[in-house]
Order: C-alpha cells, then sequence, then structure tokens
C-alpha cells in the first residue's frame, strides 16, 4: 500500500509530521482529518511535496481579490474539462495553475484541497461565499446529486452570462446621459466658482446697479465659493442617512414600492426582476430542483422587497398544494403574460420551458425599454442643461449690456 509523509497540526495547533498508509492521496486526507489533525503539506513517498492551500490562515491576505465578473468564464471552462473527462479534483488542479488571477488561483486551490479532503464541490464553496451565491452551490449540489455537474455547470455559466449582458445594457444606456450630466454640471460649477467671482468683482468696481437676475446669480456664485463645502458634507450624510433608513425592512419595502410606480424606471426595475425571477426558476428546474426549493433559492436572488416578499408567500401556498400560476395571480404584483405561459406550462407539464420563454421574452422588451428611457432621457438632458447654461450666460450678458449702456451715456 502506497505511504504518504505528512505535516500537519492538531487541534491545540502543535506540529506533526509522520508517514500514513492509505490507498491514495483523497484517502490519506480523510484518514488525517479522522484523527483531527490539519494538514499542512503531504506527498507520496519519493515524489515532490505539495502545499495545501486550504489551510492557509484564516484572513491571510490574498494578491489580489477574485473579480465575480470572471464568474461566468470560470464556469464555462470548468464544465468544458469535465465534458473532456477529467475528475473533478483535477479539474480543479487545471483551473488553479492556468488561471492569470492569483485570487482565482487561490480559489481553486482551496477548492481542490476541500474536495481531495471528501468535501462536496457545493460545501466547499461555502467558505467562498462572496463568489458563489446560494443559487449557484444549489444548482452544484444538485449536479452532485444527479452525477450531472457538467450540465449543470454548462446551465450555469449561460445564466450568468444573460445576467451579465443584461447588466452591460443598462450600463451602457446609462453611459450617455451620464456624460451628458458630469459634463453640464462641471461647466456650471466652473464658471460660478471661477468665472463669475471675476466678473462680479468687476461689477462692484463700477459701482452700477445691476438686473436683479445677475444679483441673484452673484448671490448663489458667493454661497457656493463660500459654503460649497456644506453643501457636499449635507449630500454625503443625507446619502449615508438614506441608505441606514432603507435598511430596515418597513422602510426598504416601502422604498421598493415606491420605485415599481415610478413611470419609466419603475417598469425597468419589474422586467429586470421578472426577468431575473423567471431565469432563475427555469434554471433550477431544469437541473432537478423540486419547485418549492426553487422559489426559495431564487427568492433570494430578487432585490426588490415587494416582489421578494410576494415570492415568499407564494412558496407556502405552493408548498400547500396550489398551482404556482394561481399562487402568483394572487399576489397581484406579477404581469399578465406571465401567468398566461406559467399557466400553459402547467397545463403541458414544461413548466421549466415556459419560464425560459418568458425570461426571453422579457430581456427583449427591457432592452427596448432601456433604449426608449434613453432616447427619452437624452434630448430632455440637453434641453435642460442648454436652458440652465443659457440662462446664466443671459444674466451676465444682460449686466454687461446695461453696464456698457451707461458708459455709453457718460
Amino acid at each position: 500500500m502506497p505511504r504518504f509523509e505528512y505535516q500537519a497540526k492538531d487541534r491545540a495547533g502543535a506540529a506533526q509530521d509522520g508517514v500514513i498508509e492509505a490507498s491514495d492521496l483523497a484517502q490519506a486526507h480523510r484518514l488525517l482529518q479522522a484523527r483531527q489533525c490539519f494538514v499542512v503539506r503531504i506527498k507520496e513517498e519519493g515524489t515532490a511535496s505539495k502545499p495545501v492551500s486550504s489551510v492557509r490562515q484564516r484572513g491571510a491576505p490574498q494578491a489580489r481579490r477574485p473579480r465575480r465578473k470572471q464568474l461566468p468564464m470560470k464556469t464555462e471552462q470548468m464544465a468544458e474539462l469535465l465534458r473532456a473527462g477529467m475528475r473533478l479534483s483535477e479539474v480543479l488542479e487545471t483551473m488553479a495553475r492556468r488561471t492569470a488571477d492569483p485570487g482565482w488561483g487561490g480559489v481553486f486551490e482551496d477548492l481542490r484541497s476541500a474536495v481531495v479532503g471528501g468535501k462536496p464541490l457545493s460545501i466547499a464553496m461555502e467558505t467562498h461565499s462572496e463568489l458563489f451565491d446560494g443559487f449557484f452551490r444549489s444548482m452544484v449540489a444538485t449536479g452532485e446529486a444527479s452525477g450531472h455537474l457538467a450540465e449543470v455547470l454548462e446551465r450555469l455559466a449561460a445564466y450568468l452570462q444573460r445576467q451579465e449582458m443584461l447588466r452591460q445594457q443598462v450600463v451602457a444606456a446609462l453611459i450617455y446621459p451620464g456624460i451628458i450630466i458630469a459634463a453640464g454640471i462641471s461647466t456650471v460649477a466652473f464658471f460660478m466658482m471661477v468665472m463669475l467671482p471675476r466678473l462680479a468683482a468687476m461689477f462692484r468696481e463700477m459701482g452700477q446697479a445691476l438686473p436683479w437676475s445677475t444679483r441673484l446669480l452673484i448671490w448663489f456664485s458667493d454661497m457656493a465659493t463660500s459654503y460649497g463645502w456644506v453643501g457636499i458634507l449635507l449630500a454625503v450624510a443625507g446619502w449615508f442617512a438614506f441608505r441606514k433608513w432603507v435598511r430596515e425592512p418597513a422602510n426598504k419595502l416601502a422604498w421598493d414600492g415606491r420605485v415599481l410606480r415610478l413611470p419609466l424606471a419603475g417598469r425597468l426595475v419589474a422586467l429586470s426582476e421578472h426577468s431575473r425571477f423567471s431565469q432563475t426558476l427555469s434554471t433550477l428546474l431544469q437541473s432537478g430542483i423540486t419547485l418549492v426549493e426553487a422559489l426559495r433559492v431564487a427568492e433570494a436572488t430578487i432585490g426588490n422587497e415587494v416582489l421578494r416578499q410576494a415570492i415568499r408567500v407564494v412558496r407556502g401556498q405552493v408548498q400547500e398544494g396550489k398551482s404556482l400560476r394561481d399562487a402568483l395571480a394572487a399576489q397581484g404584483v406579477f404581469p399578465a403574460l406571465m401567468l398566461d405561459m406559467l399557466g400553459v406550462g402547467e397545463r403541458t407539464g414544461d413548466l421549466g420551458g415556459s419560464l425560459r420563454y418568458i425570461a426571453q421574452a422579457y430581456e427583449r422588451d427591457m432592452e427596448r425599454s432601456t433604449k426608449t428611457l434613453t432616447s427619452l432621457i437624452e434630448p430632455v438632458l440637453i434641453v435642460l442643461m442648454a436652458a440652465f447654461v443659457g440662462s446664466i450666460v443671459f444674466s451676465v450678458l444682460v449686466a454687461v449690456f446695461d453696464l456698457t449702456s451707461g458708459i455709453g451715456r457718460l
């Protein structure tokens, strides 16, 4: 039987060195863990020693934190390696070795060490819950239980890629309006705090009465120059106060309800949440998770508290035997398209397929609505900024015209 040399620590932290006989490296890990040993290094006699990364000191700094936006790509790569016939431990070792990101390399080393030590992958991922949320771990656990981990990881990768695509569409739609707002604010701030004080000093030296619009503009400029920092502090304090206020469950529920009632932005939020809910539920059901459990996991992915509470109620009603379509309809916050398609899916026995169709329909609708909102916001912002800047220029020009007229009469 093979012999393995190891370095470990016991529960008291005392170092232990020795040799253990086992059929393979995984069994050697399990035997040492049964002795309540914390494995630091282990190797088969006559081979190079490998450190066990999962025993890094808790809280030890890494070179860089792994970026969650790479999760879809990493998931797809794991699925490809499993499809190629690799064992899970080999897949994790390969992922740790081939990644150029030190943060992700450490994550895969941790996962490999835990899997070699006998833990299921879904349990091992709990130590990196900031990357692998409850939805991800539930999907992986289903894949492990069914023996179709590669297929489940492929579905996960596709789901995450769609979610990232939707997020990028929204961000891209907001970039141009954001640039317009930033440029307008910067221009106005420069004029009010740099240029206008110089003009105001010139006006005062000339000693002539100024129009009321110019006097009001100079007053705003003086306030911004002298007390602008107070406004910034109040804005920051207001933001933190709002964040604290919205953390209260009752306040968050009220706020999220108002958000859903907003004319255009509320529709976008609702479309995003309905698409995410449908896609999540479809992915879970098609992976073999029961409807009640799928609703529990999908509930955690919803950001709007009104919809989240509605799904919580629906889960209880479905557990009591009510159909998903009727339970959702009773809440009054889910659209007719979703309810009609769910009714079809329940009658045909293809609830997962119906949910996938619903998610795709809402994704297309959200893309159209985002473009419509952007096309409306851009001209409105341009007109508002032009009007604001124009009023400032007009007030200054009126004062200059009055002064030059007065000089001409002398």
